[in-house]
């Protein structure tokens, strides 16, 4: 097949040619009629369609016609020449949006509504989509940024003669267009600058929570926030002039009063970008002088909305085809939009979210902030990258705690609450023999802190599965927390506790560093079991393996918090100077002295302490006791639903015997516990141990029922009771009550909505294999205002 020369010159025949310089004889080219409409920019274009076609009908099905040095790679970035969705050349060439003159007065309606669109813009880049599909599809935008040459005077909406527009005073859309309009787009641009720079942190993922490519535009980055400041005050200035002056006259009439609300409507997003402005440059201040600052906007946001109804569409002041003249490599994207009132709503997300952020400088222990991450990570919708990242960037400034402490003092600070060891732990000196390993320790300990809420602040999706790869961190730094109090020296600080059913030198050992590791531990395998739920990454025959896995992760953990409270429970009860009554002796000769006299006084914790650590664990009891029994009413519910046949068995294989060999029970199991398959402790349990336990041949359809119905009952006793703990039981009531109070009306929800779906499947009077193959009932999840760990399943009928 021969070429097509796109040079702009159409090909002159040769007088040497043999066939005389006939073209219908030469299948390079050929002048004929088509009814594709040829762009008047470029008259010469050579139409082969004609040829193409009879080449290709010479082509076999399936056969690829290619030349012989093109190989598949190359394929993925070849370009489909005239293709709208790939040429942006030509996308550029078919737009007529260079008839759209940025210099033009627009009337206040208008202008209005440009500035609400680019708005609009605004928040879209915030949830996903990129500058060039949203902010920078304004062709204001676009002249501001092309006339800018480092001079904020230089950013106006002039041509390429860079001739100032000189508004008149007289001509008042003049003004509209090039003071407040301008002023207005360098202040978006500006905005994005600002957040763009704060979002480029490790916890926001680029491409994935938000694209932070200007494609090679500068948006004003080395502009001074107070210029943008003042261009923005000074055309509220005269826009509250302006208002001064209509109102003086008076004049009566519908069309004077929309003016009016016209001005009221520029004056207020004006203001409000002001506002915004302020609040980003300002972002690492102190929270009381953020939180005054963004309270501000409400009344503003409510202006903005009464007057958009005033805004009348200038669609032909945005175009895609911008894409093709930014320095970008990929093809051209539809523009992403949203409507006015999402926007709205995102912007008080943006604002609620940064607001509620300041708020973990309020935090009474390191528990308290861990919950709050918890909670904070599982809203719904999602926080958004700029939130997520402003709450990293507040929780750690300069190494510090919010500022204040040390990732060293909030690890001692954290074992301090739950474990309550003896203070002498963490004061042991230097001529100690354990005090290098405790250093080693404490070290590795503070960056498995680090990281774990670092993590917390990716997205939900993005945070499963970076948990999974923590989980090996904590295991880790739980075999070295074991192996350093297993040391003969470290014992002291752990001696042996007399129980009821011990006595002499037997007993239980404290171990609060092995402890809280493993406390920790136990909390991350919980997060990554039940956000499968809320993600929907389990198939619904998987729901009964995973809460079966659930139930016994939450029953480890239970035992876990039951033991460190007996510890805690004992050491209470004993004498101050009875701490280390039953320590073995000593049998090291090496810095005998000194361990000798620091185990003969080894202090007791503070009664506060041991209230504090109490009032934790007794709040962790409550909180790992619901979820046991909600994920137990669960598991009834769908073994009934098994046994009815609704949802097929996952410990029984539905494939052909040819493909067991690839997709058996047993290697599915094997992969969906695989996140935990290398933890040492709590060890997963075998196949052959669940297929055993979740054997149904014993079990009625009603009894499952029944069992469902008594665990959701006590589920909800249990969250109900957890609610009404007193206000000295609460470790913190600013930081954490609120949003505990939150998630725990989430989860009487998932209990009164699972028993509404119980009672809905009674009414089916379900027997085993009711359904069979031939299954007509559909059913599906529901997320919204249930608890993320526990959706709530619906049912009905397939026609």
């Amino acid at each position: 097949m021969g070429t097509l020369e796109a040079s702009g010159t159409s090909p002159t025949p040769s007088t040497n040619d043999a066939n005389g310089g006939d073209p219908t004889n030469d299948h390079r080219a050929f002048h004929g009629t088509s009814d594709f409409n040829i762009p008047p920019i470029a008259p010469n274009y050579v139409d082969i369609t004609d040829v193409f076609s009879k080449e290709t009908q010479k082509i076999k099905p399936g056969e690829l016609a290619m030349s012989e040095t093109f190989e598949l790679v190359n394929a993925i970035n070849a370009l489909e020449i005239m293709d709208l969705k790939m040429d942006t050349g030509l996308l550029d060439m078919l737009s007529h949006d260079k008839d759209f003159n940025t210099k033009a007065s627009r009337s206040a309606r208008k202008v209005l509504w440009v500035m609400d669109e680019l708005f609009a813009m605004e928040m879209s880049w915030h949830t996903g989509g990129a500058l060039s599909q949203t902010v920078f599809t304004c062709l204001y935008v676009e002249q501001a940024l092309n006339n800018f040459n480092g001079s904020v005077s230089s950013a106006h909406f002039g041509d390429e003669s860079n001739d100032l527009p000189l508004p008149s005073e007289e001509d008042l859309e003049s003004v509209f267009v090039h003071v407040v309009l301008r002023q207005f787009v360098l202040g978006i641009v500006k905005t994005c600058d600002l957040s763009r720079r704060r979002l480029q942190c490790n916890e926001i993922l680029e491409d994935e929570d938000i694209v932070t490519q200007t494609y090679s535009l500068d948006l004003l980055q080395f502009v001074p926030v107070a210029d943008i400041c003042t261009g923005l005050i000074d055309a509220i200035s005269k826009l509250k002039q302006l208002q001064t002056e209509t109102e003086m006259h008076n004049n009566p009439g519908q069309e004077a009063g929309d003016f009016l609300c016209c001005i009221v409507g520029f004056i207020s997003r004006l203001e409000l970008r002001l506002l915004v402005i302020k609040a980003l440059d300002s972002a690492d201040d102190a929270p009381e002088k953020q939180i005054e600052l963004l309270g501000g906007a409400g009344d503003l946001i409510r202006t903005v909305i009464n007057t958009h109804s005033l805004a009348e569409p200038l669609p032909a002041a945005f175009s895609i085809a911008i894409q093709g003249r930014l320095e970008c490599g990929m093809p051209p994207r539809p523009k992403v939009g949203m409507s006015f009132g999402d926007a709205i709503r995102i912007l008080e997300r943006l604002l609620s979210g940064t607001t509620d952020v300041l708020r973990v400088h309020d935090y009474g222990s390191l528990g308290d902030i861990t919950a709050y991450f918890e909670e904070f990570a599982m809203r719904r919708p999602t926080e958004l990258p700029y939130v997520r990242c402003q709450l990293f960037k507040r929780f750690l400034v300069n190494r510090k705690i919010v500022g204040k402490f040390s990732m060293r003092d909030a690890v001692i600070a954290d074992i301090t609450d739950l474990c309550c060891p003896s203070p002498a732990l963490f004061a042991i000196d230097d001529s100690h023999s354990c005090r290098q390993a405790l250093e080693m320790f404490l070290t590795r300990a503070e960056v498995c802190f680090e990281n774990l809420f670092s993590v917390m602040c990716h997205n939900r999706s993005r945070l499963r599965q970076r948990l999974c790869s923590v989980i090996l961190d904590w295991d880790s730094l739980q075999v070295d927390s074991e192996h350093l109090e297993s040391n003969h020296d470290m014992l002291e600080f752990s001696p042996l506790l007399s129980t009821d059913q011990t006595s002499g030198e037997e007993g239980l050992r404290a171990l609060p560093l092995s402890s809280w590791v493993y406390f920790r531990k136990l909390q991350i395998m919980i997060w990554i079991v039940f956000m499968g739920f809320e993600l929907d990454i389990y198939r619904l025959d998987e729901w009964p393996l995973m809460l079966w896995y659930g139930d016994y992760v939450l029953g480890v953990m239970d035992s876990h918090i039951a033991r460190i409270e007996m510890v805690l429970e004992i050491t209470a009860a004993m004498p101050p100077d009875s701490t280390t009554h039953s320590t073995k002796p000593r049998k090291s000769k090496k810095n005998k002295g000194s361990n000798a006299k620091l185990a003969s006084v080894l202090p007791t914790p503070s009664p506060q302490s041991i209230m504090r650590s109490r009032s934790w664990l007794a709040g962790l009891r409550s909180q790992m006791a619901a979820y046991k029994e909600l994920c137990q009413g669960y598991m009834c519910f769908m073994a009934a639903l098994v046994l009815a046949g609704c949802v097929r068995s996952f410990a029984v294989s539905h494939l052909d015997q040819s493909k067991k060999e690839f997709m058996s029970p047993e290697l599915l199991y094997k992969l969906r516990l695989k996140p935990f398959s290398t933890i040492g402790v709590p060890e997963v349990p075998s196949f052959e141990t669940y297929k055993r336990l979740s054997d149904l041949r014993d079990w009625q359809i009603d009894s499952l029922l029944d069992n469902a119905q008594i665990a959701l009952k006590n589920a909800r006793n249990m969250t109900e009771a957890w609610s009404k703990f007193k206000p000295e039981q609460q470790v913190n009531s600013k930081l954490v009550q609120e949003n505990s109070a939150k998630m725990r009306q989430n989860l009487k929800r998932s209990c009164i909505g699972t028993n509404v779906a119980i009672s809905v499947v009674r009414q089916m009077k379900l027997q085993p294999g009711s359904f069979g193959k031939e299954n007509k009932l559909k059913i599906s999840v529901q997320h919204d205002k249930f608890h993320p760990f526990f959706p709530v399943l619906s049912f009905s009928s397939i026609n």
